[in-house]
Parts: C-alpha cells; sequence; structure tokens
C-alpha cells in the first residue's frame, strides 16, 4: 500500500499508531539529544553551564521554529492537495516553503549575531550566567539556518506519509551529536563550546540526508526548478497556517522571559539551572502527545481534502483518547519518582529539592493536554488559520504569561511551578469550548456527501 493510498484508506486505529510512532521516536531522539547535551554539560561543566544553555535554549529553538513553521504550514497545503489528486500545487508549495525556510533562517541568523548581547540579555543571560550563555550561542547561530531547513523537510516528509523516513533523519543527527558530545565535552573538555559544536554538525548531517531523500526521486514531492519560483497565494497560506506553530514557539520563548526574570529574583541563578533540568524533563514527557499530534496532522487533513468526513472525526477522537491515557500514565510516574528524573542531570543538592517539587506541581494537569492539541491541530489540518493561531497561543500567552506575572508575587517559587498547571486547564477549557462546535459540523456534511457527492470542503 502507498504512502497516500493508507491516509484515506487503512483503519484509523492502525494509522494513528504507524504514523505516530515514527514521529514520537525521531521527536524522543531529538529530545534526547538535548537531554543528553544537558547531562553532560552538567555532569562536566556544572550548574552555571546548566543555566547558560537554559538561556540560549529558547532563542535556538525560537529561530528555526520559523523553518518549521514554514513547514507546517506548507504540509498542510500538501496533504489536502494530494488528497483532492492536485501533485502540481503540492509541489509548489514544497519547493515555495523549502526555499523560503532557507532564506528566512539566514536572514535571522545574520541579525541575531548583530545583537548577540542584547538577545540573551533578555533571556536572562546576566551576571556569572552570561560568559557561559555567550560561548554557547555564538556557535548554535551558524547551524540555525541548516536546522530551520531540516525541520521544514521533517514536515513536508510526514505531510505524505514518511513518517519513517522523518525519523531516520532525527536517529542519524541525535546519534552524531550524542557521539561528538562524548568526544568534546567528556573527552576534550570543551564545555559549552563542544556541545554547540557537536549540534550543528548533527544538524548539517540531518539536513543533507532529507535533501537526499528528494533527490533519489522516492517522493512524489521533488526539487524542479519551475516550482522555486514564489507564488504569493501559497506563500500567503503557508505563513498564515504555520502562524500557529511559530506563535506557540514565540509565546515559550516570551514565557522564558519572564520565567528567567522571576526565576532569578525568587531563586537567584541556581533557580535558572533548576528549570533547565525541568524543562528537559517536561519536554521528554510532552513526546506522545507532540508525536501523537504530528501523526494527526497529515491524516485529518489527507482525509478532509478527500472529503472522507467520517474518518476525519475518526481520527479526531482517537488521537484525543490515546494521547489522555498516556499522558495520565507519565504523570503518575513522574508523581511516584522525582527525584530520579533530577538525578539524571545532576546530583546537587539544591537542585534536586527545588526541582523535584517543581516537576511534581507542572505535571498536575498533564492528561489535559492532549485535548488542547489536537483541538488546535484540528484547524491547521484543515486550512483555518486564525482559530489554529489563537487556540495555540491561548496557553502561554493568554493565560501562561500573566499568571507568571501574578502568582510569584504572591507565593514566590511556588507560584512559579502553579502557572503551569492552571494555564494547561485553562487553555484546555477554552479549546473545547470552540472545538466541541465542529464535531457536528463533520457529520452533518459526511451525511451531506454521501447524499450529493458533489458538495465539497468549502461548505463547512
Amino acid at each position: 500500500m502507498s504512502q497516500l493510498n493508507k491516509l484515506g484508506s487503512m483503519p484509523i486505529s492502525r494509522l494513528l499508531l504507524d504514523m505516530a510512532l515514527p514521529a514520537c521516536s525521531g521527536i524522543l531522539v531529538i529530545m534526547l539529544y538535548n537531554v543528553i547535551d544537558t547531562m553532560f554539560v552538567g555532569h562536566y561543566a556544572g550548574p552555571m553551564a546548566i543555566a547558560g544553555l537554559s538561556v540560549v535554549l529558547p532563542v535556538s529553538l525560537l529561530l528555526p521554529t520559523l523553518g518549521m513553521a514554514i513547514g507546517v504550514g506548507s504540509s498542510s497545503i500538501i496533504s489536502r492537495s494530494l488528497g483532492a489528486q492536485d501533485v502540481e500545487t503540492a509541489k509548489s508549495a514544497f519547493c515555495n516553503a523549502f526555499s523560503m525556510a532557507i532564506a528566512v533562517g539566514v536572514s535571522m541568523t545574520a541579525l541575531c549575531a548583530l545583537y548577540a548581547e542584547d538577545i540573551l540579555y533578555v533571556f536572562g543571560g546576566r551576571g556569572d550566567i552570561l560568559p557561559y550563555a555567550m560561548d554557547y550561542y555564538r556557535i548554535i547561530l551558524i547551524g540555525i539556518p541548516f536546522l530551520g531547513s531540516w525541520m521544514c523537510l521533517n514536515n513536508t516528509l510526514r505531510a505524505e506519509g514518511h513518517t519513517k523516513q522523518a525519523m531516520k533523519g532525527m536517529c542519524l543527527s541525535s546519534a552524531i551529536n550524542v557521539i561528538l558530545d562524548a568526544i568534546l565535552i567528556a573527552y576534550m573538555d570543551m564545555g559549552l563550546k563542544g556541545a554547540a559544536i557537536a549540534t550543528v554538525i548533527s544538524q548539517v548531517f540531518a539536513l543533507f540526508y532529507s535533501i537526499l531523500f528528494y533527490l533519489r526521486g522516492k517522493s512524489h514531492l521533488s526539487f524542479e526548478l519551475k516550482h522555486f519560483r514564489w507564488q504569493k497565494k501559497i506563500l500567503k497560506e503557508i505563513f498564515a497556517l504555520g502562524a500557529s506553530t511559530f506563535a506557540r514557539q514565540g509565546a515559550g520563548s516570551a514565557m522564558v522571559i519572564l520565567l528567567n526574570q522571576s526565576l532569578y529574583i525568587y531563586g537567584g541563578a541556581i533557580s535558572v539551572a533548576v528549570y533547565g533540568v525541568v524543562h528537559r524533563i517536561m519536554s521528554l514527557l510532552f513526546v506522545p502527545v507532540i508525536g501523537i499530534t504530528q501523526g494527526f496532522l497529515p491524516i485529518a487533513g489527507y482525509n478532509f481534502g478527500a472529503k472522507q468526513y467520517d474518518r476525519v472525526r475518526e481520527v479526531i477522537f482517537k488521537s484525543i483518547m490515546m494521547g489522555t491515557l498516556i499522558c495520565s500514565m507519565l504523570a503518575a510516574v513522574v508523581w511516584m519518582f522525582p527525584e530520579a528524573f533530577i538525578l539524571l542531570f545532576t546530583n546537587d543538592p539544591t537542585i534536586l529539592e527545588v526541582g523535584s517539587n517543581g516537576l511534581k506541581i507542572i505535571t498536575l494537569a498533564m492528561p489535559v493536554i492532549a485535548a488542547q492539541n489536537i483541538g488546535a491541530a484540528y484547524y491547521q489540518a484543515i486550512g483555518k488559520p486564525l482559530l489554529a493561531f489563537i487556540l495555540t497561543v491561548s496557553r502561554q500567552v493568554l493565560i501562561l504569561i500573566p499568571m507568571l506575572y501574578i502568582l510569584p508575587k504572591f507565593y514566590a517559587m511556588q507560584g512559579v511551578w502553579l502557572s503551569f498547571p492552571i494555564s494547561d486547564i485553562l487553555a484546555t477549557g477554552i479549546t473545547i469550548a470552540v472545538f466541541i462546535k465542529e464535531l457536528p459540523k463533520l457529520k452533518a456534511l459526511s451525511e451531506k456527501i454521501k447524499k450529493s457527492p458533489s458538495k465539497t470542503a468549502t461548505d463547512l
């Protein structure tokens, strides 16, 4: 069965697993190499190095997220176009997205290099933390265009069902990064500079691995010169649909600015290091939901484009159920063994005590996040960027950032940690209130299609 055929015909439960498991595996591998970076840095360079890494992380993730957002926006167009048998539009979206990701990555890297100290200061790089952050930042910037372009291609691969290929690229990058970490940090004692060099080299290899896949003609998409001509209509839709993805990371970076400031005020530099550890752990815990969402997007987009609305409804329900069950199990494990997670990174007693408490509080509302993620992703999949954008930013911009400003004033460090579960619960409530109205519309549209096959998706 071809990749496209399975999107429209394979049983949903099996298809969702087939799409989500490689995505989870690939994302897990990527998260692991960030985690392993931190483990090497924590054990060989100390808590302040972890703090420096934590300051740079939101910047180093925000910039390539522009490439990922372009990839997500184009993947929605690609999935729907392939579902509607419009291969030429899919190819144009692919080539426009890739070339735009390169252009944006190079431009943003140059801009951020010019204002390095100012940017790091805003994100919490001050005092003893700044020299460590600067060492990592200057090198990591070199890899931004490679990482952004690779993130773009990872999403276009998933758009036509090549989740295993995307996973292989992630595994290759991670393996190279871990090997180089051991050499440059542990053996050569290069500290954060070694971690940055290892990361950049691994990103370059991963990008060229993905490019090679397309050059070998194993995809419905290809690098054709005529499709690289930028089309205003396609680019406009790509940016509109990708805006929610970038907004999520942008909001996360804005949150880190306020978070690091609060942590510095109420707990000093060591608290910034604490959150650096907690953040890595939470990134790992969120992998299943991210993977399920990545698997959900092409299935929902393709079947929406193919007017198979019953399958769209089914994948919505099963994605939420699967995500909620897994998140509940992971939250229970964290509550039973919080110290074990912290000890992976450091045995510093302060980080162990404060981090264990913070980790338990942050995971209080973890079971509800699947519904919020799938609800927001649905609107991306079907080409409704405004609602996707609003629901995506609701947690971090509309709720979490105000909470981080208000609660620490009353509850100090506890207020910082409490901001997360409160935001999760409120954002999920907003998403459900909006999203629940779509399910009857999908059912009604499905019945109309059965009665009159001429009905189109624009009737929704």
